[in-house]
Protein backbone atom coordinates (compact mmCIF):
# COMPACT_ATOMS: atom_id res chain seq x y z
CA UNK A 1 0.00 0.00 0.00
CA UNK A 2 2.92 2.37 0.64
CA UNK A 3 4.00 2.38 -2.99
CA UNK A 4 0.67 3.57 -4.49
CA UNK A 5 0.38 6.27 -1.82
CA UNK A 6 3.91 7.45 -2.59
CA UNK A 7 3.19 7.48 -6.32
CA UNK A 8 -0.03 9.42 -5.78
CA UNK A 9 1.60 11.99 -3.53
CA UNK A 10 4.41 12.44 -6.06
CA UNK A 11 1.92 12.98 -8.87
CA UNK A 12 -0.03 15.44 -6.73
CA UNK A 13 3.18 17.35 -6.02
CA UNK A 14 3.91 17.57 -9.76
CA UNK A 15 0.37 18.74 -10.51
CA UNK A 16 0.66 21.40 -7.81
CA UNK A 17 4.04 22.50 -9.14
CA UNK A 18 2.71 22.85 -12.68
CA UNK A 19 -0.39 24.69 -11.44
CA UNK A 20 1.59 27.21 -9.38
CA UNK A 21 4.07 27.81 -12.23
CA UNK A 22 1.19 28.41 -14.62
CA UNK A 23 -0.50 30.87 -12.25
CA UNK A 24 2.76 32.74 -11.68
CA UNK A 25 3.36 33.09 -15.42
CA UNK A 26 -0.25 34.18 -15.91
CA UNK A 27 0.10 36.96 -13.35
CA UNK A 28 3.45 38.04 -14.81
CA UNK A 29 2.10 38.34 -18.36
CA UNK A 30 -1.01 40.19 -17.20
CA UNK A 31 1.12 42.68 -15.26
CA UNK A 32 2.50 44.05 -18.55
CA UNK A 33 -1.03 45.16 -19.58
CA UNK A 34 -0.40 44.45 -23.24
CA UNK A 35 -3.23 44.64 -25.77
CA UNK A 36 -1.47 42.66 -28.51
CA UNK A 37 -3.49 39.75 -29.79
CA UNK A 38 -0.71 37.21 -29.32
CA UNK A 39 -0.34 38.28 -25.69
CA UNK A 40 -4.09 38.10 -25.11
CA UNK A 41 -4.14 34.64 -26.70
CA UNK A 42 -1.36 33.53 -24.36
CA UNK A 43 -3.27 34.83 -21.34
CA UNK A 44 -6.37 32.91 -22.41
CA UNK A 45 -4.34 29.73 -22.91
CA UNK A 46 -2.74 30.10 -19.48
CA UNK A 47 -6.14 30.62 -17.91
CA UNK A 48 -7.50 27.48 -19.56
CA UNK A 49 -4.40 25.48 -18.60
CA UNK A 50 -4.64 26.56 -14.96
CA UNK A 51 -8.25 25.38 -14.89
CA UNK A 52 -7.29 21.94 -16.19
CA UNK A 53 -4.37 21.66 -13.78
CA UNK A 54 -6.61 22.65 -10.89
CA UNK A 55 -9.12 19.95 -11.82
CA UNK A 56 -6.30 17.43 -12.10
CA UNK A 57 -4.99 18.26 -8.63
CA UNK A 58 -8.49 17.92 -7.16
CA UNK A 59 -9.01 14.57 -8.90
CA UNK A 60 -5.71 13.16 -7.66
CA UNK A 61 -6.37 14.39 -4.13
CA UNK A 62 -9.87 12.90 -4.01
CA UNK A 63 -9.07 9.56 -5.72
CA UNK A 64 -5.90 7.85 -4.60
CA UNK A 65 -6.46 4.95 -7.01
CA UNK A 66 -6.85 7.05 -10.15
CA UNK A 67 -4.61 5.89 -13.01
CA UNK A 68 -2.76 9.03 -14.06
CA UNK A 69 0.87 8.05 -13.51
CA UNK A 70 1.65 8.61 -17.21
CA UNK A 71 1.27 12.36 -16.65
CA UNK A 72 4.39 12.66 -14.50
CA UNK A 73 6.70 13.74 -17.34
CA UNK A 74 4.19 16.12 -19.04
CA UNK A 75 3.47 17.79 -15.68
CA UNK A 76 7.17 18.22 -14.90
CA UNK A 77 7.86 19.65 -18.33
CA UNK A 78 4.79 21.92 -18.20
CA UNK A 79 5.89 23.44 -14.89
CA UNK A 80 9.47 23.92 -16.09
CA UNK A 81 8.31 25.51 -19.36
CA UNK A 82 6.17 28.07 -17.51
CA UNK A 83 9.03 28.95 -15.12
CA UNK A 84 11.58 29.21 -17.93
CA UNK A 85 9.36 31.35 -20.13
CA UNK A 86 8.68 33.69 -17.22
CA UNK A 87 12.45 34.06 -16.76
CA UNK A 88 12.82 34.90 -20.45
CA UNK A 89 10.14 37.61 -20.13
CA UNK A 90 11.78 39.18 -17.10
CA UNK A 91 15.21 39.00 -18.72
CA UNK A 92 13.95 40.63 -21.90
CA UNK A 93 12.08 43.37 -20.02
CA UNK A 94 15.13 44.17 -17.87
CA UNK A 95 17.16 44.87 -21.00
CA UNK A 96 14.45 47.15 -22.38
CA UNK A 97 14.08 50.80 -21.49
CA UNK A 98 10.28 50.49 -21.53
CA UNK A 99 8.31 49.99 -18.36
CA UNK A 100 5.75 47.23 -17.97
CA UNK A 101 2.87 49.28 -19.31
CA UNK A 102 4.72 50.10 -22.54
CA UNK A 103 6.81 46.94 -23.06
CA UNK A 104 6.98 46.30 -26.82
CA UNK A 105 9.56 43.51 -27.14
CA UNK A 106 7.11 40.61 -27.23
CA UNK A 107 8.18 39.82 -30.78
CA UNK A 108 11.77 39.34 -29.59
CA UNK A 109 10.86 36.72 -27.00
CA UNK A 110 12.23 33.29 -27.82
CA UNK A 111 11.83 29.93 -26.12
CA UNK A 112 13.67 26.98 -27.64
CA UNK A 113 14.15 29.12 -30.73
CA UNK A 114 10.41 29.80 -31.17
CA UNK A 115 8.21 32.86 -30.63
CA UNK A 116 5.35 33.47 -28.22
CA UNK A 117 2.75 31.83 -30.48
CA UNK A 118 4.75 28.60 -30.57
CA UNK A 119 5.00 28.66 -26.79
CA UNK A 120 1.23 29.03 -26.58
CA UNK A 121 0.80 25.97 -28.83
CA UNK A 122 3.23 24.13 -26.58
CA UNK A 123 0.99 24.85 -23.57
CA UNK A 124 -2.03 23.80 -25.61
CA UNK A 125 -0.47 20.38 -26.14
CA UNK A 126 -0.04 19.93 -22.37
CA UNK A 127 -3.61 21.06 -21.75
CA UNK A 128 -5.10 18.67 -24.32
CA UNK A 129 -3.06 15.75 -23.04
CA UNK A 130 -4.12 16.32 -19.43
CA UNK A 131 -7.74 16.68 -20.51
CA UNK A 132 -7.59 13.38 -22.37
CA UNK A 133 -5.97 11.59 -19.44
CA UNK A 134 -8.63 12.91 -17.06
CA UNK A 135 -11.48 11.91 -19.37
CA UNK A 136 -9.96 8.48 -19.96
CA UNK A 137 -9.74 7.87 -16.20
CA UNK A 138 -13.33 9.05 -15.79
CA UNK A 139 -14.61 6.70 -18.51
CA UNK A 140 -13.22 3.74 -16.61
CA UNK A 141 -15.66 4.42 -13.76
CA UNK A 142 -18.71 6.08 -15.32
CA UNK A 143 -20.68 6.46 -18.52
CA UNK A 144 -20.80 9.37 -20.94
CA UNK A 145 -23.57 10.85 -23.04
CA UNK A 146 -23.56 11.07 -26.82
CA UNK A 147 -22.49 14.71 -27.04
CA UNK A 148 -19.54 14.27 -24.68
CA UNK A 149 -18.51 11.07 -26.45
CA UNK A 150 -18.26 12.80 -29.83
CA UNK A 151 -16.42 15.79 -28.39
CA UNK A 152 -13.98 13.41 -26.68
CA UNK A 153 -13.26 11.66 -29.97
CA UNK A 154 -12.58 15.01 -31.62
CA UNK A 155 -10.37 16.03 -28.69
CA UNK A 156 -8.20 12.94 -29.18
CA UNK A 157 -7.91 13.57 -32.92
CA UNK A 158 -7.01 17.24 -32.40
CA UNK A 159 -4.43 16.51 -29.71
CA UNK A 160 -2.82 13.70 -31.71
CA UNK A 161 -2.50 15.89 -34.81
CA UNK A 162 -1.01 18.82 -32.87
CA UNK A 163 1.42 16.62 -30.96
CA UNK A 164 2.58 14.88 -34.12
CA UNK A 165 3.25 18.23 -35.79
CA UNK A 166 5.08 19.42 -32.68
CA UNK A 167 7.25 16.29 -32.61
CA UNK A 168 8.17 16.74 -36.27
CA UNK A 169 9.24 20.31 -35.50
CA UNK A 170 11.41 19.16 -32.59
CA UNK A 171 12.99 16.41 -34.70
CA UNK A 172 13.84 18.96 -37.39
CA UNK A 173 15.47 21.28 -34.82
CA UNK A 174 17.48 18.47 -33.26
CA UNK A 175 18.59 17.27 -36.68
CA UNK A 176 19.83 20.77 -37.52
CA UNK A 177 21.79 20.97 -34.26
CA UNK A 178 23.33 17.55 -34.79
CA UNK A 179 24.42 18.49 -38.31
CA UNK A 180 25.98 21.74 -37.12
CA UNK A 181 27.84 20.17 -34.21
CA UNK A 182 29.20 17.06 -35.90
CA UNK A 183 32.94 17.06 -36.34
CA UNK A 184 34.60 16.70 -39.70
CA UNK A 185 36.22 13.38 -38.81
CA UNK A 186 35.07 10.37 -40.77
CA UNK A 187 34.51 8.31 -37.64
CA UNK A 188 32.09 10.84 -36.09
CA UNK A 189 30.17 11.21 -39.34
CA UNK A 190 29.92 7.44 -39.75
CA UNK A 191 28.74 6.97 -36.14
CA UNK A 192 26.09 9.65 -36.52
CA UNK A 193 24.88 7.97 -39.70
CA UNK A 194 24.64 4.60 -37.93
CA UNK A 195 22.68 6.13 -35.05
CA UNK A 196 20.31 7.81 -37.49
CA UNK A 197 19.69 4.55 -39.34
CA UNK A 198 19.10 2.76 -36.04
CA UNK A 199 16.61 5.43 -35.02
CA UNK A 200 14.64 4.95 -38.23
CA UNK A 201 14.70 1.18 -37.78
CA UNK A 202 13.52 1.45 -34.15
CA UNK A 203 10.71 3.80 -35.12
CA UNK A 204 9.59 1.38 -37.81
CA UNK A 205 9.56 -1.49 -35.30
CA UNK A 206 7.46 0.62 -32.91
CA UNK A 207 4.95 1.22 -35.70
CA UNK A 208 4.78 -2.52 -36.41
CA UNK A 209 4.08 -3.28 -32.74
CA UNK A 210 1.33 -0.65 -32.62
CA UNK A 211 -0.32 -1.89 -35.82
CA UNK A 212 -0.21 -5.52 -34.71
CA UNK A 213 -1.63 -4.65 -31.29
CA UNK A 214 -4.51 -2.74 -32.94
CA UNK A 215 -5.19 -5.68 -35.24
CA UNK A 216 -5.34 -8.09 -32.30
CA UNK A 217 -7.82 -5.79 -30.55
CA UNK A 218 -10.05 -5.87 -33.63
CA UNK A 219 -10.13 -9.65 -33.97
CA UNK A 220 -10.19 -10.42 -30.26
CA UNK A 221 -13.44 -12.17 -29.30
CA UNK A 222 -15.75 -10.43 -26.88
CA UNK A 223 -15.69 -12.34 -23.55
CA UNK A 224 -18.95 -13.65 -22.20
CA UNK A 225 -19.87 -12.69 -18.67
CA UNK A 226 -21.51 -15.29 -16.42
CA UNK A 227 -21.47 -13.38 -13.20
CA UNK A 228 -19.15 -14.12 -10.36
CA UNK A 229 -19.96 -17.83 -10.05
CA UNK A 230 -17.43 -20.13 -11.73
CA UNK A 231 -19.98 -22.93 -12.02
CA UNK A 232 -22.02 -20.83 -14.47
CA UNK A 233 -19.27 -20.98 -17.10
CA UNK A 234 -20.53 -22.57 -20.32
CA UNK A 235 -18.27 -25.45 -21.47
CA UNK A 236 -18.85 -24.27 -25.03
CA UNK A 237 -17.00 -21.05 -24.17
CA UNK A 238 -13.70 -22.86 -23.66
CA UNK A 239 -12.37 -22.27 -27.23
CA UNK A 240 -13.14 -18.56 -26.96
CA UNK A 241 -11.50 -18.29 -23.53
CA UNK A 242 -8.34 -20.02 -24.76
CA UNK A 243 -8.21 -17.87 -27.89
CA UNK A 244 -8.74 -14.65 -25.95
CA UNK A 245 -6.09 -15.64 -23.45
CA UNK A 246 -3.55 -16.32 -26.18
CA UNK A 247 -4.33 -13.06 -27.98
CA UNK A 248 -4.06 -11.11 -24.73
CA UNK A 249 -0.65 -12.65 -24.05
CA UNK A 250 0.44 -11.54 -27.51
CA UNK A 251 -0.67 -7.99 -26.73
CA UNK A 252 1.15 -8.03 -23.40
CA UNK A 253 4.38 -9.18 -25.06
CA UNK A 254 3.97 -6.50 -27.74
CA UNK A 255 3.61 -3.86 -25.03
CA UNK A 256 6.81 -5.08 -23.37
CA UNK A 257 8.60 -5.06 -26.71
CA UNK A 258 7.38 -1.54 -27.48
CA UNK A 259 8.64 -0.39 -24.08
CA UNK A 260 12.11 -1.79 -24.77
CA UNK A 261 12.17 -0.17 -28.21
CA UNK A 262 11.12 3.17 -26.75
CA UNK A 263 13.92 3.04 -24.18
CA UNK A 264 16.36 2.17 -26.94
CA UNK A 265 15.13 5.17 -28.94
CA UNK A 266 15.80 7.41 -25.94
CA UNK A 267 19.30 5.97 -25.53
CA UNK A 268 20.08 6.75 -29.17
CA UNK A 269 18.86 10.31 -28.70
CA UNK A 270 20.97 10.71 -25.56
CA UNK A 271 24.06 9.61 -27.48
CA UNK A 272 23.47 12.25 -30.16
CA UNK A 273 22.80 14.95 -27.57
CA UNK A 274 25.92 14.06 -25.58
CA UNK A 275 28.08 14.30 -28.72
CA UNK A 276 26.65 17.69 -29.60
CA UNK A 277 27.18 19.07 -26.10
CA UNK A 278 30.90 18.33 -26.25
CA UNK A 279 31.24 20.69 -29.22
CA UNK A 280 28.98 23.50 -27.97
CA UNK A 281 30.62 26.45 -26.23
CA UNK A 282 27.57 28.56 -25.35
CA UNK A 283 25.66 27.75 -22.16
CA UNK A 284 22.45 29.01 -23.74
CA UNK A 285 22.86 26.59 -26.64
CA UNK A 286 23.46 23.73 -24.22
CA UNK A 287 20.36 24.72 -22.23
CA UNK A 288 18.25 24.90 -25.41
CA UNK A 289 19.48 21.46 -26.47
CA UNK A 290 18.58 20.02 -23.05
CA UNK A 291 15.09 21.52 -23.28
CA UNK A 292 14.62 20.12 -26.76
CA UNK A 293 15.66 16.69 -25.52
CA UNK A 294 13.16 16.87 -22.65
CA UNK A 295 10.42 18.17 -24.92
CA UNK A 296 11.12 15.39 -27.43
CA UNK A 297 10.58 12.73 -24.76
CA UNK A 298 7.58 14.53 -23.25
CA UNK A 299 5.84 14.86 -26.60
CA UNK A 300 6.29 11.17 -27.30
CA UNK A 301 4.82 10.43 -23.88
CA UNK A 302 1.84 12.69 -24.61
CA UNK A 303 1.26 10.93 -27.93
CA UNK A 304 1.32 7.58 -26.13
CA UNK A 305 -1.31 8.84 -23.66
CA UNK A 306 -3.57 9.87 -26.56
CA UNK A 307 -3.03 6.56 -28.35
CA UNK A 308 -3.91 4.50 -25.28
CA UNK A 309 -6.98 6.65 -24.60
CA UNK A 310 -8.17 6.08 -28.16
CA UNK A 311 -7.65 2.31 -27.83
CA UNK A 312 -9.48 2.26 -24.51
CA UNK A 313 -12.36 4.18 -26.05
CA UNK A 314 -12.71 1.64 -28.85
CA UNK A 315 -12.43 -1.37 -26.54
CA UNK A 316 -14.72 -0.27 -23.72
CA UNK A 317 -17.58 1.50 -25.50
CA UNK A 318 -20.17 -0.34 -27.59
CA UNK A 319 -22.20 1.75 -30.02
CA UNK A 320 -25.66 0.30 -30.72
CA UNK A 321 -28.50 1.61 -32.85
CA UNK A 322 -31.64 -0.56 -32.69
CA UNK A 323 -34.60 0.09 -34.95
CA UNK A 324 -37.72 -2.02 -35.33
CA UNK A 325 -41.37 -1.74 -36.34
CA UNK A 326 -44.41 -3.63 -35.19
CA UNK A 327 -44.32 -6.29 -32.47
CA UNK A 328 -40.65 -6.14 -31.44
CA UNK A 329 -38.47 -6.66 -28.37
CA UNK A 330 -35.31 -4.52 -28.36
CA UNK A 331 -32.30 -5.12 -26.10
CA UNK A 332 -29.43 -2.66 -25.56
CA UNK A 333 -27.53 -4.43 -22.79
CA UNK A 334 -23.94 -4.57 -21.61
CA UNK A 335 -23.07 -7.88 -19.92
CA UNK A 336 -19.35 -7.19 -19.42
CA UNK A 337 -19.49 -3.82 -17.67
CA UNK A 338 -18.47 -1.84 -20.75
CA UNK A 339 -20.05 1.48 -21.57
CA UNK A 340 -22.90 1.35 -24.07
CA UNK A 341 -23.98 4.23 -26.24
CA UNK A 342 -26.89 4.04 -28.63
CA UNK A 343 -30.62 4.17 -29.21
CA UNK A 344 -33.60 1.85 -29.03
CA UNK A 345 -36.06 3.11 -31.62
CA UNK A 346 -39.30 1.26 -32.25
CA UNK A 347 -42.55 2.03 -34.06
CA UNK A 348 -45.54 0.04 -32.92
CA UNK A 349 -47.77 -0.11 -29.87
CA UNK A 350 -46.40 -3.53 -28.82
CA UNK A 351 -42.72 -2.56 -28.98
CA UNK A 352 -40.83 -3.49 -25.80
CA UNK A 353 -37.40 -2.10 -24.97
CA UNK A 354 -34.73 -3.03 -22.45
CA UNK A 355 -31.49 -1.15 -21.78
CA UNK A 356 -28.78 -1.11 -19.14
CA UNK A 357 -26.15 -3.32 -17.49
CA UNK A 358 -27.06 -6.93 -16.67
CA UNK A 359 -25.28 -10.21 -16.18
CA UNK A 360 -25.48 -12.73 -18.99
CA UNK A 361 -27.71 -15.01 -16.88
CA UNK A 362 -30.11 -12.19 -16.03
CA UNK A 363 -30.32 -11.16 -19.66
CA UNK A 364 -31.16 -14.70 -20.77
CA UNK A 365 -33.84 -15.03 -18.09
CA UNK A 366 -35.34 -11.64 -18.97
CA UNK A 367 -35.45 -12.60 -22.64
CA UNK A 368 -37.26 -15.86 -21.80
CA UNK A 369 -39.72 -14.06 -19.52
CA UNK A 370 -40.62 -11.45 -22.11
CA UNK A 371 -41.05 -14.09 -24.79
CA UNK A 372 -43.20 -16.18 -22.46
CA UNK A 373 -45.44 -13.21 -21.63
CA UNK A 374 -45.79 -12.42 -25.32
CA UNK A 375 -46.84 -16.01 -26.13
CA UNK A 376 -49.25 -16.41 -23.19
CA UNK A 377 -50.95 -13.06 -23.63
CA UNK A 378 -51.12 -12.04 -27.27
CA UNK A 379 -53.91 -9.53 -26.60
CA UNK A 380 -53.66 -5.75 -26.82
CA UNK A 381 -52.03 -5.24 -23.36
CA UNK A 382 -52.86 -1.59 -23.28
CA UNK A 383 -52.78 -1.16 -27.01
CA UNK A 384 -55.49 0.28 -29.24
CA UNK A 385 -59.10 -0.56 -28.37
CA UNK A 386 -60.17 -3.99 -29.60
CA UNK A 387 -63.40 -5.93 -29.55
CA UNK A 388 -62.63 -8.68 -27.09
CA UNK A 389 -59.60 -10.83 -26.71
CA UNK A 390 -59.04 -12.03 -30.23
CA UNK A 391 -56.31 -14.50 -30.99
CA UNK A 392 -53.26 -13.44 -32.87
CA UNK A 393 -52.80 -14.36 -36.50
CA UNK A 394 -51.91 -18.05 -36.51
CA UNK A 395 -48.80 -19.32 -38.17
CA UNK A 396 -50.20 -21.62 -40.81
CA UNK A 397 -46.74 -22.54 -42.03
CA UNK A 398 -47.17 -20.23 -45.00
CA UNK A 399 -43.81 -18.65 -45.52
CA UNK A 400 -44.82 -16.58 -48.52
CA UNK A 401 -47.89 -14.56 -49.22
CA UNK A 402 -49.83 -11.65 -47.68
CA UNK A 403 -49.83 -13.03 -44.12
CA UNK A 404 -46.09 -13.60 -44.11
CA UNK A 405 -45.42 -10.15 -45.56
CA UNK A 406 -47.68 -8.56 -42.96
CA UNK A 407 -45.94 -10.43 -40.11
CA UNK A 408 -42.44 -9.38 -41.25
CA UNK A 409 -43.42 -5.74 -41.54
CA UNK A 410 -45.83 -5.19 -38.63
CA UNK A 411 -45.59 -8.23 -36.33
CA UNK A 412 -48.09 -11.01 -35.60
CA UNK A 413 -51.13 -8.75 -35.65
CA UNK A 414 -54.71 -9.73 -34.79
CA UNK A 415 -57.64 -10.99 -36.83
CA UNK A 416 -60.75 -8.84 -36.73
CA UNK A 417 -64.01 -10.72 -36.03
CA UNK A 418 -66.66 -10.12 -38.68
CA UNK A 419 -70.23 -9.36 -37.58
CA UNK A 420 -73.41 -9.78 -39.70
CA UNK A 421 -74.85 -6.59 -41.16
CA UNK A 422 -78.69 -6.40 -41.48
CA UNK A 423 -80.03 -6.81 -44.99
CA UNK A 424 -81.38 -3.36 -45.54
CA UNK A 425 -82.96 -4.24 -48.93
CA UNK A 426 -84.89 -7.24 -47.65
CA UNK A 427 -86.12 -5.31 -44.63
CA UNK A 428 -87.33 -2.48 -46.81
CA UNK A 429 -89.22 -4.90 -49.11
CA UNK A 430 -90.98 -6.56 -46.17
CA UNK A 431 -92.01 -3.17 -44.76
CA UNK A 432 -93.43 -2.11 -48.11
CA UNK A 433 -95.46 -5.30 -48.46
CA UNK A 434 -96.84 -4.91 -44.95
CA UNK A 435 -97.82 -1.32 -45.65
CA UNK A 436 -99.63 -2.23 -48.88
CA UNK A 437 -101.68 -4.89 -47.08
CA UNK A 438 -102.86 -2.38 -44.46
CA UNK A 439 -103.80 0.39 -46.94
CA UNK A 440 -107.63 0.36 -47.72
CA UNK A 441 -108.89 0.20 -51.29
CA UNK A 442 -110.24 3.64 -52.30
CA UNK A 443 -112.94 1.98 -54.39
Amino acid sequence: MAEPIGATSGLLALATFAFQSCITLYNTVRSFQSHLKRVRDLIEELEALSGVLGSLAETIGANADVELAALDLPLQRCGNACKEFEQEILKCSSRSNDNRTSFRDWAKLRYMGEDIDSFRRLLSGYKLTINIALTDASLRKSSVNAENLESYKELIKTASAELEAHLENIDAKLETIFEQTVTESDSDAAERRRIKEEQLSTQRCLQICAQLSDHISQIQLMPKSHGSSPELTDPNDFPELVTNGGLQECKNHLNLTAGKLERHMQDLMDRLVAKSKTVMTSEDDVADLARLREEWETTRQCMDICSKADSHLKESISIIDNYATGDAVQFMISTDGNIIHGKNRGLGWRTRQVGGHLSDVSLQQLSRDMTSVSIRNPGNEGGPPSRGDTPSVPNDGVENGPISDFRERYGRGFKLTSKSIPDVTASSTKSAESLSQKTPNPS
